[in-house]
Formats: C-alpha cells, structure tokens, sequence
C-alpha cells in the first residue's frame, strides 16, 4: 500500500514535470472577429489565434527551408486578416511567388521592372528629411560610406539640385555631378541611370500612397536585372511607406491598417540602416504589421529579431540555423530536435504576449490551418520522408532547368502513386533528362534530404539500374 502511494506521489510529480510547454489558453484564445485564426496547438488542441491587442507587438517572422509552408503561411494569414479587419497589404515579392494567387484573390500586381519609381520624389517631405533618405539608401547599396568625399558630394549635389529643379530625377543628379567634374561620385550612381537599368530614374508612375489602401497588393521585384536594383526599390518602397505611416499618425483602435510583407529581402532586412527597423520600431503606434519570410534566419540583423512579437519556425534543416533562432528566442532540446523533423505546415510559434509572463514560451502547432487544402507530394528515400507542396515542387523543377515535357513526366509519376514517389525514382528521372549527380545532389539537398539520406537514395538508384541491365541481358539472350 505504501509503496503504491509513494508511485503515485512521483507520477504526480512527473506529471507537473512533463506539462505540455504550452501557453495559458486566455491567452491563445480570443474573439474570431478581433484575432486570426492559425492552428491548434499539438498537445492540448488549443485553438491559436493571433490577436495584436494581447502581443507585445504586431511583426510576424516566418523562419523555414523552401517548400516548408512560408508562403502558404503568409497567404492563409493575410486572407483571414482581410475578412477580419478589412485591412491592407503590400508584398515586396523579390522571386515572383505571389503573382499568381493576388491575382486569384482579386488583388493587385505591379511589375516594378515595367513601372518607374522616382527615387528622388519628396513624398510630401521636407527636402532635408528626403535628402537623408536617399543618402540613407545609397549607403546600404552604394557603400557610400566606403566613399566619404563623394558621399558629401552627393548630398550637395542633392541640395542644388531640389533647388533648380521642383521635381528632378536622378539623371538630373548624375548630369549636375558630371558637370562639376565630379566624375567618380557620378559614376556610383550612374550604373542606376543606364539603359535598361533606369527604373529609378524617371518620373513616377506609382501612387504608393494609393497602393497602401487597395487591399491586397503585389509589387513584383523579380523582373529587375539585379539583386542591387530589387533592394534599391524595396529601400524606397518602405521609406515612402514608413512617411505616410508617420504622417497618418497614431490611432487608439487595434486594427492593423496595413501589413508590410518581405519575401526573401535578405539586403535591406540585414543591415542596420534600413528602413526595416525603423518601420519594426515604429510600426505598432500606427498599426502598421511587419511581415518577413526568409530560409535563412541569419539574414535578419538582431535589431528586427529582437523586436518581433510572433516568430513562426517551420521546418529548418542546417543545425546553425536552427541555433540561431534558438539562441535568439530560446526553446528545448525537443523543440529544436521537432522543427528538424516538421513536414510542410508544421511550425513552432514563440508569441512575446503584453502581459508579462514568467518566461517566454515556445510551443508547438499540429499544424498551420490553411484556407485551401495543401496539395503535398511525398518524396521517400534513405528511412526519410520528405513532404512539399506540389506548386513548390514544380517551381524548383523549373528552377533547375526542366522544361514543360519533362516536368509533366515528374508530375505523371507522383499522380501514378497518389503523390509518394521514392527518392531513387526522381534521380533516375533526372538522370534520364541528362543533369550530372552533383547537380541532382544539391537539387535534394534544396527539397530538404540530409546527406545520409542522400547517400541511400543514389545507392538504391544504382542497384535499381544494375537489376535492369541484369534483366535486360536475360530478356536479350
């Protein structure tokens, strides 16, 4: 008798112990019409919904490999918020992911490389503020700072120029520094100017303002010829974004007017300079949300990390990643060894809640509860099985290089076998269309396969081949 109660003193115990990390249901749940609804959490089920009023403050970071559930993640939750708060949002799309469903959802899309955007439009700004912008700017892409002579020169090029002219351009500014012979700080800026590299020198054919109240919207960054050229338009894309959220002022209501969404902005989201961070500093007074999606969570600088109030960790892979995002947040071992095993949808969510709470908690969904069903194919191989979206799937195939042909005989196969296609399958395929092993390695490494893995499936392809020839010659003799 004694030693039965004694058992159950230290189940009880363990009990206390082993109480799913999850955080106070009053503080998960919330009215559906003043919160987003996301998913359950996956021990007690508890419905999770984003509600700005009960969050430190209203930026979102969605951290995990291709494939893992970020866009989809982004599309469910911008749906909901619309129907919620009727509110607004801007996606600065640096790889055309997007185009597709804004257009399906009655959305906007502006391809920027078709659209001019005058980099040196006041925006209702005193010339002074607007001047330092651009500097601003131009540091980040130019490394202006590397080039403090030509900096100064310019910022008084800049000074001369909104005098002689109400509305110039940047050629206007190049032409004023050539002509005062001042040839290696024309030649910084001249590289934005150049035929068909001109689409910050010209009048504007964008209201950005009307952009940030025409509900959903889709600015198209991945047409314009360089990385340097989709920072330099999302750098001033948030700059006349964060004016007009200055100068709408503050409101009482918690109502999120508008969301700001960065897809892979690594340049401008990674330095210290950017109007990311202040827009992630400032954005709560006025209700703007900040929305950033990337692979790669060292991406970010520390500034925006620290100071997002929800971070959604999908699927990560690469141990120094996953150590970066938990040295910045903190979880336990298991929650970190869950997010190396997560299929698509399936996330891990650090909320910072307004009230203050013993510690910070990190806890686990059984998985993001979409608007639409995600349409998954099943790759098997090496003990391991990988899930991706099928959209997903096909964009990496166009990626690598496959063309229409080959990539329905992909798309045949997994419908053949509702969806599962083993790893060996996909490396002969690919072999047959002519692509090397290491180009086909670091295909699977890109769909989320480790290298043990990788190991397996190209062994079980060579045996499947061998066992064909073998059959081959008997069939032969």
């Amino acid at each position: 008798m004694k030693s039965n109660y004694m058992l159950s003193k230290q189940l009880a115990k363990r009990m206390i112990i082993v109480h799913p990390p999850e955080p106070r249901k009053d503080l998960l749940l919330t009215n559906p019409n003043e919160g987003v609804y996301i998913g359950k959490t996956r021990f007690l089920h508890t419905p999770v919904f984003w509600d700005p009023s009960k969050l430190i403050n209203p930026h979102i970071s969605i951290i995990g490999i291709t494939g893992s559930g970020k866009s989809y993640t982004v599309k469910t939750f911008l749906t909901r918020a619309s129907l919620i708060w009727n509110s607004n949002a801007i996606i600065l799309d640096w790889v055309g992911e997007y185009d597709k469903w804004v257009r399906q959802a009655g959305g906007r899309v502006i391809n920027l490389a078709r659209e001019r955007l005058n980099i040196l439009d006041l925006v209702g700004l005193p010339k002074q503020s607007r001047i330092k912008q651009i500097i601003s700017a131009f540091d980040v892409l130019a490394d202006l700072k590397s080039f403090p002579q030509e900096r100064d020169e310019i910022e008084d090029a800049l000074e001369n120029i909104y005098d002689m002219k109400r509305k110039p351009e940047l050629s206007d500014l190049v032409k004023y520094l050539e002509r005062k012979n001042r040839k290696k700080a024309a030649r910084l800026l001249k590289r934005f100017t150049a035929e068909g590299s001109d689409f910050f020198a010209g009048k504007s054919s964008l209201d950005i303002k009307a952009l940030t109240t025409s509900g959903l919207v889709c600015v198209d960054l991945h047409e314009l010829p360089t990385e340097e050229m989709r920072s330099l338009a999302g750098l001033t894309l948030l700059q006349y974004i964060k004016e007009l959220m200055r100068a709408e002022g503050m409101r009482e209501d918690k109502k999120i007017r508008l969301f700001v969404v960065l897809d892979e902005a690594w340049k401008i989201a990674q330095d210290e300079r950017s109007d990311v961070i202040a827009i992630v500093r400032e954005g709560r007074k006025y209700n703007f949300s900040l929305i950033i999606a990337t692979q790669n969570p060292t991406d970010m600088h520390k500034t925006i990390f620290s100071n997002i109030g929800t971070i959604f960790v999908l699927r990560t892979i690469l141990k120094e990643y996953r150590d970066y995002v938990r040295s910045s947040i903190g979880y336990s071992d298991f929650v970190d060894s869950e997010i190396s095993k997560f299929g698509v949808g399936d996330a891990a969510v650090n909320m910072i809640f307004s009230e203050r709470q013993n510690k910070v908690m990190t806890f686990l969904l059984d998985k993001i509860d979409g608007e639409d069903p995600l349409f998954l194919y099943r790759i098997g191989g090496g003990k391991m099985d990988i899930e991706i979206e099928r959209e997903q799937f096909i964009r990496m195939l166009y990626e690598l290089g496959l063309n229409e042909g080959q990539i329905e005989i992909i798309r045949k196969e997994f419908e053949k076998k509702d969806g599962v296609v083993e790893g060996e399958s996909i490396v002969e395929m690919l072999e047959r269309f002519g692509y090397s092993k290491s180009s086909i390695i670091s295909f699977l490494r890109q769909v989320g396969f480790e290298e043990k893995n990788l190991i397996r499936i190209f062994s079980l392809a060579k045996m499947r081949k061998a066992t064909k020839g073998v059959v081959n010659v008997v069939v032969e003799g």
